[in-house]
This record gives C-alpha cells, sequence and structure tokens, in this order.
C-alpha cells in the first residue's frame, strides 16, 4: 500500500503549481478562504480520521509531524481552500485545487485546454449535511467564470460512494479508469459548458 499511495503522490506533486488565486467566498452556511498556518488544528482534528484518511488516500499520515508536513506542503504547493462554518468559525474540512490529472490533460478532448483538478475532505461529524456540495458549488463557478477554465478533473475511489455521488450531482461525466495496483481511481470530467457554447458560437 506504501509504495502505491507514494506513487498517486508523486503525479500529484510532478507538477509546478501555477501563481496562488485570492479567495473569499461566503455562501448561507459557509466561509470559503485559503488556509493559514494557524488552522493546522482544525485540520488535524479531522484528517486524522482512518475512514477519511482511507477516502483521500492518505493513510500515510501516522502523527502528528506527518500531518503537518502534509498540511504544509498543500498551503504553499497547492490552492488550499478551508472550509468554514460560519456560524462556529469552525475549519470542518478542505478543497484542494490541483493541476490536472495527467490521464485527462493527456486525453486528445482536452489537450491543450486549460483545466485543474479537484480533491476534497469534510470532517465525518459534519457529512450529510450538503455542506461540501454547497462548497464545491461555489469553487466550481469560481474556476469556469472567474478563472476561465475548460474542465475541471476529479476522482475518486471505486469503495468511494459518497464521493461518486457528490460527483455525479454536480455534473461531472466518467471518463476513463486507472488502476495502481490494488487501487482503482475511477476519473471524471466536469466541462465548462458556458465557454464551450461562446467558441461553438464562434464569438
Amino acid at each position: 500500500m506504501k509504495k502505491v499511495i507514494s506513487k498517486i503522490m508523486d503525479l500529484i506533486k510532478k507538477h509546478k503549481y501555477p501563481s496562488k488565486i485570492s479567495l473569499f467566498i461566503e455562501t448561507d452556511c459557509l466561509i470559503l478562504r485559503l488556509f493559514a498556518l494557524d488552522d493546522f488544528e482544525d485540520y488535524y482534528e479531522y484528517i486524522m480520521d482512518d475512514d477519511l484518511q482511507k477516502m483521500l488516500g492518505v493513510q500515510y499520515i501516522k502523527n502528528r509531524d506527518f500531518a503537518y508536513e502534509n498540511f504544509s506542503w498543500l498551503i504553499k504547493n497547492r490552492d488550499f481552500i478551508a472550509v468554514q462554518n460560519k456560524k462556529t468559525g469552525k475549519v470542518m474540512g478542505h478543497i484542494a485545487i490541483h493541476p490536472p490529472y495527467e490521464k485527462v490533460e493527456e486525453n486528445p478532448i482536452y489537450k491543450n485546454k486549460n483545466g485543474a483538478s479537484l480533491s476534497f475532505a469534510l470532517s465525518k461529524n459534519e457529512q450529510r449535511k450538503g455542506y461540501m456540495f454547497e462548497a464545491l458549488t461555489e469553487i466550481i463557478c469560481f474556476l469556469f467564470k472567474d478563472r476561465k477554465l475548460d474542465y475541471i478533473d476529479c476522482e475518486y475511489e471505486s469503495f468511494n460512494i459518497a464521493s461518486q455521488q457528490i460527483q455525479k450531482k454536480l455534473g461531472f461525466k466518467y471518463l476513463c479508469t486507472e488502476k495502481f495496483d490494488d487501487i482503482v481511481m475511477n476519473i471524471n470530467v466536469l466541462e465548462n459548458k458556458e465557454k464551450r457554447q461562446v467558441l461553438n458560437n464562434g464569438a
């Protein structure tokens, strides 16, 4: 398993991520903003859940030191967005914006187009309340309208039914499957239909 996880992390980390975004979005229930180092305690609280780690493929986070290393890397190298409960002020999850997944980037349909990949996590105690759907809807809108992306990809392992369902609800469509030893990764893509319509109309 360590070998497989290391391979996935190498694929994610091989790209140098472009300039950081400036982001502050307020919804009915949430505040979406970039993480700060002061948020580590909240991150540590939810990321140490065994089931959540399995869903994210980060079982290598065994203790506080590993958690802080991963947290610091994400802040430095990705647009790492805190999902904060507006009422309590507590950070209960995250959305990370990565470079496009390699398999998608190499697909003829998306080659030479602008895209990004999303990963996300939510505290076990806050799941099934609509928070992540609300957060992802806003981030997708931001990426399509403000960042002018052509597509967004998102992945999930076959056993992660919750991720599969939320991606389907958001409109992601299945593209392909990739296998790493005992891991089966399903890859979904959401296209920027408004941008595509403009291009098709010759505007």
